[in-house]
């Protein structure tokens, strides 16, 4: 299993870092999934782009200054018979030199001052803005609220006008990255909306509604956001038996496809719903922790990605996905140098006007402390980390969240003690209002300077299910054939009746009447030749080996027979 885990996560590398391959009718490295393909397809159509002769079109490639003049001539149909020019680096061996020479004739591009026109040069997209306005006569400007772009800048009015022809509403961060060079992907999509009205971005107005969904998929973790212009976003997917109804619910809400699919962190409450997901529907780009895991769901969930060809990005923390205009989404928390897998959860902050969303996914205390010296986690509503645990949720960070909502993912009885009356009664304490998921799908719509509850009931404090305890499997070694349990409970655990197996060998350890797990205490329970016993922090179980070095799973069951926790390696 840690092998072929190891090989699928290197395809995944290999393919982050160089392009998808894709099959389609035309190019081999366009597929339907690609965010372009419509442009790229539309351009090919009516021979304004060409590939390459192996088949590829190479959209991730940099669009050079010659290709960008043979497809703007070829789109406005000037004459491309190849000739020499006046530039002493385009003469008429080049393949563009004809549609370069009319391009200049026509007063769509120029050269530099020392008689060159540099055709293998780049193109950014402040030199596309020029080419797109001259080309195509633009006249109407923008107002330019873009921070990277002054009026001191040569491109200023050009990028004012391609605004105005709702050619580009710049990135969710208000910026325009005049001095980006451009893909050949990126040009088309450009010269696309140029060309075709269909094509064109819609800045966002000021009535543009931004949705958020909280679904009810149990002991987990699901939400669904709707942005102002029709994006979505679907962050975690709750438990392998909640995928069929995350699907249901998507379908329901008019979603046939799936811009950012974000796995928060690879527990199985908050990914195992992704599987049917991934199965059944289109999923545009996948946003993952980096936080690695060696369960089966885990495995699956990678494999589908592979298969498909998705393109998947590991969280940076600090930065800004680009998903709609009209909306930021921020990275406030993520894998990098993360201990364990709830400390690896991805944190989305979603502004929209002056209204904001927090996910924390099961961001606990420490990564709190951290997003608070960092950033500005103030919002208002809040999807509470953990399910309610008390291992999130601190009273200094909530002081800085203040939200109006807090809601709460859980599922009914779960034998966790989820939500913590603790955490309940510091939101409640401070004002917000507990939105459980326990009474049905949750829903708030946001115009940018208020939000409403259209979907779900506010709950008066959620009751926790009564359990003997609150106990974590932080560690199985299989061949070490140690397994360390941590009392991650308010209180000391008597262990009595408590036993631990070995899923595959259904082997069934029964821990000693008189041993207490003291709060906040670990202990390591050994088997095999080296196995021994030093209270309270090592059990001997057998001196006989018990786990499968192919794989096995460590199961801990309270005395009321419930499984508390599962750890498979």
């Amino acid at each position: 299993m840690k092998k072929l885990l190891l090989i699928i996560c290197s395809v995944f590398l290999f393919s982050f870092f160089t392009p998808n391959v894709h099959a389609s009718t035309e190019f081999t490295d366009v597929h339907s999934s690609y965010n372009f393909y419509d442009e790229v397809m539309y351009l090919y159509d009516r021979g304004i782009i060409s590939g390459y002769g192996n088949g590829e079109f190479k959209p991730n490639a940099v669009v050079t200054r010659d290709a960008a003049a043979a497809m703007i001539g070829r789109a406005l149909k000037l004459d491309g018979t190849k000739r020499n020019t006046t530039f002493s680096d385009v003469d008429a061996s080049n393949y563009a030199s004809g549609y370069i020479d009319s391009a200049v004739k026509q007063g769509i591009v120029s050269g530099y001052a020392d008689g060159t026109y540099r055709p293998k040069e780049p193109v950014t997209r402040g030199q596309m803005a020029i080419f797109l306005a001259r080309a195509f006569k633009l006249s109407n400007e923008a107002t330019v609220y873009f921070s990277d772009v002054s009026p001191s800048m040569t491109a200023y009015s050009s990028i004012k006008k391609i605004l105005a022809f709702d050619i580009t509403t710049g990135y969710a961060d208000n910026t325009f990255r005049p001095n980006k060079q451009l893909s050949r992907g990126d040009f088309s999509a450009f010269l696309a909306r140029a060309l075709n009205d269909s094509f064109k971005v819609k800045p966002s107005t000021s009535n543009g509604k931004l949705a958020v969904h909280f679904l009810d998929v149990g002991q987990g973790d699901s939400s669904l956001l709707i942005t102002p212009n029709g994006k979505t976003i679907l962050i975690d997917g709750g438990n392998n038996t909640a995928g069929e109804k995350v699907v249901s619910y998507l379908k329901a809400a008019g979603v046939t496809s799936i811009d950012y699919l974000v796995a928060t962190h690879p527990d199985a409450d908050h990914i195992g719903g992704l599987i049917p997901v991934l199965n059944q529907m289109t999923v545009k780009n996948v946003i993952d922790s980096g936080q690695s895991h060696t369960s089966q769901t885990y495995m699956e969930y990678l494999t589908l990605i592979d298969q498909k060809n998705i393109p998947f990005h590991i969280a940076k923390t600090g930065e800004y996905l680009n998903v709609d205009s009209a909306m930021k989404v921020q990275v406030l928390n993520s894998g990098e140098g993360a201990a364990d897998n709830n400390e690896a959860s991805v944190v989305l902050k979603v502004t929209h006007g002056s209204k904001s969303f927090l996910f924390t996914g099961d961001a606990g205390i420490q990564t709190e402390a951290d997003m608070v010296s960092s950033f500005d986690v103030n919002a208002d509503v809040l999807k509470v980390s953990h399910h309610g645990s008390e291992t999130g949720s601190s009273q200094v960070f909530l002081n800085e969240v203040t939200p109006a909502w807090a809601v709460l993912s859980f599922g009914e009885g779960n034998s966790y003690g989820h939500p913590d009356s603790v955490v309940v009664n510091r939101l409640t304490a401070m004002g917000a209002t507990v939105v459980p998921t326990t009474n049905g799908d949750i829903a708030f719509e946001s115009d940018g300077s208020s939000i409403q509850l259209v979907q779900g009931v506010p709950g008066t404090e959620p009751q926790p299910n009564p359990n003997t305890g609150k106990i974590d499997i932080t560690n199985l070694d299989l061949s070490q054939e140690i397994v360390t349990l941590k009392n991650i409970d308010t209180k000391d655990i008597p262990m009595d009746g408590w036993t631990l197996i070995s899923v595959d060998g259904n082997q069934q350890y029964d821990f000693p009447s008189d041993f207490v797990l003291k709060k906040g205490a670990s202990v390591t329970v050994t088997t095999g030749r080296s196995a021994y016993e030093s209270r309270p922090t090592h059990l001997l179980w057998t001196t006989a080996y018990i786990w499968d070095n192919n794989g096995d799973a460590a199961r801990l069951i309270d005395p009321q027979g419930t499984i508390i926790d599962e750890l498979a390696r």
